[in-house]
């Protein structure tokens, strides 16, 4: 009789043990796609914010590359393509340390329509995948001689 109570009793601790051992399964993973949204959510924001900047220094120089790459003068500017690179943990840094790369495209200017056009995307190096891109058309304003 004893033998039988003991046995159930193992019977009991063995299911416990993998119920608990399934649950903490599931609470783990779900940790682990936490932590990774929220590491994808920070770079995103990054991504955004320094893809903000280049659209305003653009806007600003109103398409002049030249005119760019002097407001970001740690980027190589060749070809008409302006390249920024960040270390991992999003400060400017040089190829060799480079987590992250930020490239501005001139797309040239369209005299009929009066609008400069470029691309910007920010992407890892590693993967070369895009983490956020931006296209943008500025309407140069004809400038007239006002007496």
């Amino acid at each position: 009789m004893k033998h039988s109570k003991s046995s159930l009793f193992l019977m009991e601790l063995i299911i416990s043990i993998l119920f608990f051992s399934m649950a903490s399964t599931v609470c783990i993973r779900l940790f682990v796609r936490a932590h990774t949204m929220g590491a994808q959510t920070i770079n995103e924001s990054h991504a955004v914010n320094i893809a903000q900047n280049l659209a305003e220094g653009f806007l600003g120089s109103e398409g002049d590359m030249d005119a760019l790459h002097a407001l970001f003068p740690e980027g190589t500017l060749q070809d008409g393509e302006l390249v920024l690179y960040w270390d991992g943990e999003w400060q400017p840094c040089g190829l060799k340390d480079a987590s992250y790369t930020a490239k501005v495209t001139d797309l040239g200017y369209s005299q009929g329509s009066g609008l400069t056009s470029a691309d910007i995307s920010i992407s890892g190096i590693a993967d070369e995948e895009a983490i956020y891109s931006l296209h943008l058309d500025h309407h140069l304003a004809e400038r007239r001689d006002v007496q």
